[in-house]
């Protein structure tokens, strides 16, 4: 099910994103569509990386997690 959604936007912006949309071949609801598509896909991410970097700031990678696995690596030289 969808719903009918009104909204205002600058006439700049609005040419703007009609000249875009136009090149790919998009309507204009297509676009608002992709855009708070991107826009929600977006948040969610940022959300992951606040939530991760909170988790490593409450508990720390200690050197003895890794450590043993780093100092096995043989890197070219």
């Amino acid at each position: 099910m969808s719903k009918l959604l009104a909204i205002r936007i600058d006439e700049d912006l609005l040419a703007e994103i009609d000249r875009e949309r136009r090149q790919v071949g998009l309507t204009r609801a297509r676009a608002v569509k992709q855009a708070l598509s991107l826009w929600m896909e977006q948040r969610r991410y940022q959300e992951a990386v606040r939530r991760d970097r909170q988790g490593y700031e409450t508990h720390p990678v200690k050197e003895e997690e890794f450590g043993p696995v780093l100092g096995a690596q043989t890197w070219p030289r």
